[in-house]
């Protein structure tokens, strides 16, 4: 990020090499290999990164999926829409989005807006290239060539913490657009000072090979030379977003203040608690075995995928995995091998369950998918706190 050397290692695990890929049979899903992640930390600019990843060892294809099929996600979608729309008056004008996975959030904006142009870029896009007039997709890395027309709003959401060098990426991205002035920028990532004070141990991958806090992203957008005009925590302070404006016409420096550093002390101490967090879950949920009680995780997404790595895997603890993208389940998850299955798996169980719920963002609505099928639920967070 900043070309320093003053680089400390902090952590050092195994995880799954894609969460957000599932697998047809069990043996290919444990077959599918881990990679090595070193979370490692700068110390000028605080901007943590996985020193040991290797982008051959990833591939986005169709097999990709990081989809939400959630009613809570799509209202945060029509937020973000109904914002971008208003606030960048997108109305008969372009809107680039790079990396923008199956096209969901895309899909969206150009139906509800239909006055709005759509164009996204996505190597793991599958399906129709263009579903309706306003709107078209590119299944393919961003290249420069894609930018046709003068975009009102380039968006990239959750993309750069996969991408191993974001500053180069910041560049290739402004290069089509340095023929046209004020081009306003949003970038959406996670925000690795929500996972540090909640010691979300889950949310540490191999796909993310960057964490993100706030000063790190203004240095991101001070290398490549963009205005930055906001950093907003987001979905429950889980994201960050990020605005600027590339090629601005009146030249200034950025200028936000009072942007929080993550001290080096508060990193470790989340990483001292890895493994006394681990060991408190696992012995909540053995004493829930201990007593004839069936266990089943809720969201096999990033976070469920690594959770299920971290505490079982050898699949002795956890009896259901549980998710509502219909495209994930009766398939398997990578590493472990566990399966997949729809809500529906819980409603003939005569046993006890407890149901970990994997994101707090989700609790209201998993607790009342989940007492459609179970009456006798009880549920617990990821550390094991009663919800």
């Amino acid at each position: 990020m900043c070309e320093s050397n003053r680089l400390t290692n902090l952590y050092e695990v195994d995880v799954p090499l894609l969460q957000n890929r599932v697998y047809e049979s069990r043996d290919a899903a444990i077959g599918s290999g881990k990679g090595n992640m070193v979370l490692t930390r700068c110390g000028d600019c605080g901007f943590a990164f996985n020193a040991a990843f290797d982008e051959n060892a990833i591939v986005y294809d169709e097999n990709y999926d990081n989809s939400v099929p959630s009613k809570l996600f799509q209202d945060y979608y029509e937020q973000i829409v109904d914002y971008f729309y208003e606030k960048y008056r997108l109305k008969n004008e372009y809107v680039y989005d790079i990396g923008c996975g199956k096209g969901t959030f895309l899909k969206l904006l150009c139906k509800k807006y239909t006055d709005v142009n759509g164009i996204g870029i996505d190597p793991s896009y599958e399906g129709d290239t263009q579903p309706s007039a306003n709107l078209r997709f590119i299944n393919d890395f961003f290249k420069t060539e894609h930018v046709t027309e003068k975009p009102a709003l380039l968006i990239s959401r959750h993309v750069f913490e996969h991408i191993e060098y974001p500053v180069s990426f910041l560049n290739i991205i402004q290069e089509p657009l340095k023929r046209f002035q004020d081009i306003p920028v949003f970038i959406e990532v996670p925000d690795f000072e929500w996972i540090v004070k909640n010691e979300t141990f889950w949310d540490i991958c191999y796909e993310h090979c960057n964490y993100f806090s706030p000063y790190p992203l203004q240095q991101l957008f001070t290398a490549a030379a963009i205005r930055l005009n906001a950093i907003t925590p987001a979905f429950g302070l889980q994201y960050l977003w990020v605005e600027g404006v590339i090629n601005p016409s009146q030249k200034s420096q950025n200028n936000l203040e009072g942007l929080p550093f993550l001290q080096v002390n508060r990193v470790e101490q989340f990483i001292k608690n890895i493994e006394l967090a681990k060991s408190h879950v696992k012995e909540v949920l053995a004493m829930y075995k201990t007593n004839s009680v069936k266990i089943a995780i809720w969201g096999m997404a990033t976070k469920g995928v690594i959770f299920s790595n971290r505490i079982d895997p050898r699949r002795e603890i956890i009896d259901y995995c549980i998710d509502i993208n219909e495209t994930k389940q009766n398939k398997y998850i990578p590493g472990t091998g566990h399966q997949i299955h729809a809500p529906s798996i819980l409603e003939n169980l005569h046993e006890k369950v407890v149901v970990i719920i994997m994101n707090g963002n989700y609790i209201k609505e998993i607790k009342q998918e989940a007492l459609n099928y179970c009456r006798n639920c009880t549920f617990i967070d990821a550390h094991g706190n009663s919800i």
